[in-house]
């Protein structure tokens, strides 16, 4: 079973109503979502939350502190806490962390120029929400593989056993440029694998990160709420079959940061 990790919303409080921030005054600006969702959304836990509405879209924003100017590890995970709670609720297009509005004005400013990308954003994401999967090689049981179904490098591995390093340096040089090379095509062969068995559970991909060393894939997925026990049945049953050599990682459901574009403003 691929180990799954909880999303990074905190345990919630209390229901944060729709209520209207002050004209003058920084803002966080968190996300955006459809006016019609915007109240009723359980926050973590002490964050005073709030709405801007303009026409049908809504910005989560809460009055800035001064010590946001350098927001550190805390704030992330509030902002990251808000927008997880919001996308549990409905489609979310995430802003990026540390995005402070000059006020209120500011904010409906935002959403009226933005507008027409804004709704279609939230169109495409309505009814799915993110998960990120990650897949690495159980390191020690890989390349005792390679070793045992690569000639020149079990040669090689052999060879160099018991010679000191001095010795043995253009060998070890050699064995381990055959070790990363064997190593990346059986991680792009096993990639393919994996992607070939998910691909079609989900709406849209995205890779996050490249492959390097013994992680083979590092994806994010945009997957239908309907169908995302699909998808997770999936992912155990594959765990289930690589489990000797490869280790799943799922975390989510969060809101969708990789399918939300980058709004221009932030």
């Amino acid at each position: 079973m691929p180990a799954r990790a909880p999303s990074r919303t905190s345990a919630p409080t209390e229901t944060r109503e729709t209520g209207e921030t002050g004209e003058t005054g920084a803002l966080i600006v968190f996300g955006v979502v459809p006016a019609a969702g915007a109240s009723g959304v359980e926050m973590p836990d002490d964050l005073r939350v709030t709405f801007v509405v303009s026409a049908d879209l809504a910005a989560a924003v809460a009055p800035a502190p001064p010590s946001y100017v350098r927001p550190g590890r805390a704030e992330l995970l509030h902002h990251h806490g808000v927008l997880d709670a919001l996308a549990a609720r409905g489609a979310t297009v995430p802003v990026r962390f540390g995005t402070i509005a000059p006020d209120r004005a500011g904010v409906v400013d935002f959403l009226s120029e933005q507008h027409d990308r804004l709704a279609a954003t939230l169109d495409a994401l309505t009814g799915r929400r993110q998960f990120n999967l990650r897949a690495t090689y159980v390191e020690d049981a890989v390349l005792a593989d390679l070793v045992v179904s690569d000639p020149e490098i079990r040669a090689l591995r052999e060879r160099t056993r018991d010679v000191s390093e001095d010795a043995s340096y253009p060998d070890r040089i050699r064995l381990g440029e055959l070790v990363a090379r064997g190593l990346a095509a059986r991680g792009a062969r096993d990639a393919d694998v994996l992607l070939g068995s998910v691909e079609p559970l989900v709406a849209d991909l995205r890779v996050r990160s490249e492959p390097a060393g013994t992680q083979l894939l590092d994806v994010a997925l945009l997957v239908d709420d309907a169908r995302t026990q699909h998808l997770l049945d999936r992912l155990e049953g594959l765990a289930e079959e690589n489990h000797e050599q490869i280790r799943l990682r799922l975390v989510g459901p969060m809101a969708a940061y990789d399918f939300a574009g980058d709004p221009p403003w932030a």
